[in-house]
């Protein structure tokens, strides 16, 4: 491993490191300073609880939608399509 890319690798990890603590992002490090962890932990229960089943929702919607725009089409093509007599061309 060259130096330049040594460096690289041990300035992600140091970043990686000291961000968590910059950015107080553990929820439980909040609680020793008096903030509200329960209600953040309910929003974020909520979220995650409801994000899948609208991920689902929305492409069981899509593809319904599709079906339906399909079958429209095809009716669409079937009606155009106007059936014409052999009998007639012969004469």
């Amino acid at each position: 491993m060259n130096r330049s890319l040594a460096t690289l690798v041990l300035a992600a990890v140091l970043l990686a490191l000291l961000v968590p603590d910059a950015a107080q992002a553990c929820a439980m490090c909040m609680a020793g300073q008096g903030g509200g962890t329960s209600r953040a932990f309910a929003i974020g229960s909520i979220f995650l609880s409801i994000t899948p089943l609208a991920s689902i929702g929305a492409l069981v919607w899509y593809i319904r939608r599709r079906a339906r725009a399909l079958a429209a089409e095809e009716e669409a093509n079937a009606v155009r399509e106007i059936p014409i007599s052999r009998s007639s061309s012969l004469r």
